[in-house]
């Protein structure tokens, strides 16, 4: 898959290119592997690896810096960097009603819950998700417990199935110059 024209030319204009990069303050720090194209470029594998890794840092609850560690995280893996930073905005208040009651059930059930009380437990901790003081304080262990289950199976199960849909676009064979139509 190859970005669109315009997508490239943004990318340029914000000096996110490989050419703008070289010399500069991030190649020092992390040197010639910034520069990889498996970090920048979306293949099956390269799109795996960054859900892979991203996903359970999506989901974890309460983790601040969650750009730095999955940028980290894609790093150390060759995984796609601008897939893996864009998972991390999945996690917004927007969307903590619905992820947090899930890791927190998912949580009381590995600790042996029946579905049931598992539902009613989730149900109340839905209801005090206002108050950040009272959920870091009881719902905490389940939460945490039910956010690297579900990170970890749904890293699992979505690299599995990126490598199982995602198709490459074929390259372009490059022809030779002497192979042109006035040649012999």
């Amino acid at each position: 898959m190859r970005l669109p024209l315009w997508a490239i030319r943004w990318l340029n204009r914000q000096k996110l290119s490989r050419r703008h990069m070289r010399g500069g303050k991030l190649h020092s720090w992390f040197g010639d592997r910034i520069l990889a194209k498996e970090l920048w470029r979306p293949t099956a594998s390269s799109l795996a690896r960054a859900w892979l890794v991203g996903f359970p840092i999506t989901v974890t609850p309460f983790l601040p810096l969650q750009s730095v560690f999955a940028t980290i995280a894609a790093l150390l893996v060759r995984g796609n960097l601008l897939l893996c930073i864009a998972m991390q905005f999945l996690s917004t208040p927007f969307t903590a009603p619905v992820h947090l009651p899930v890791c927190y059930f998912v949580g009381e059930l590995v600790l042996g819950r029946t579905p049931g009380e598992a539902w009613t437990r989730a149900a109340d901790f839905r209801q005090n998700l206002g108050s950040l003081d009272q959920v870091l304080a009881v719902y905490v262990g389940p939460l945490y417990l039910g956010g690297v289950v579900v990170g970890l199976l749904g890293g699992v199960i979505g690299y599995a199935i990126i490598l199982r849909t995602w198709r490459d676009a074929p390259r372009p064979r490059r022809r030779h110059p002497s192979s042109g139509p006035g040649s012999p």
